[in-house]
């Protein structure tokens, strides 16, 4: 099924950043995120650009251009966020062994070695739900983004109200 994400541009200017040209207006880049949330993961996902003026083919280009950089850039750092929670998993896991290592040779003190024990089960408990439930969440969000990324994009002109 496909889905459309409706943007209406008043100005020609109104989509880039105030600071950056290069850079897509935040309030802009705010709706399409918020608009996506609503949208299903199976549907496909088209933007749609109405403006009373008309935008020529280099313009066109260059919002596209401008939008799927945005975009790309947010992919790029959900990427980075994914491998910064594998690594903090990973040190998680290896400090759950170190634990029970530790409580194998130190069993003689029945209080101390349970609580070894316990701190490294819960340290290998709390690496697999990293692995396999944190990380669904990235995996949704990068989805997503590139799902907005290869979005077709339409511009319409609309008469001035």
């Amino acid at each position: 099924m496909k889905s459309t994400i409706t943007i209406h541009i008043e100005d020609k200017e109104d989509y880039t950043s105030p600071y950056n040209s290069k850079k897509l207006n935040s309030e802009l880049l705010s709706y399409i995120l918020d608009e996506s949330k609503s949208i299903s993961p199976s549907n496909t996902i088209d933007f749609e650009i109405h403006s009373p003026h008309k935008f020529l083919d280099k313009e066109k280009n260059d919002f596209i251009d401008i939008l799927r950089s945005n975009l790309g850039e947010d992919i790029k750092e959900s990427y980075l966020e994914m491998k910064i929670t594998h690594m903090r998993a990973t040190i998680l896991f290896m400090i759950g062994i170190l634990f029970i290592l530790f409580y194998t040779f130190i069993s003689k003190f029945q209080i101390v070695s349970e609580i070894f024990l316990i701190i490294g089960w819960v340290g290998i408990w709390e690496s697999c739900y990293i692995f396999f439930f944190d990380n669904m969440h990235y995996r949704i969000k990068i989805r997503k983004f590139k799902k907005l990324v290869n979005a077709k994009v339409s511009f319409t002109k609309i008469n001035p109200e």
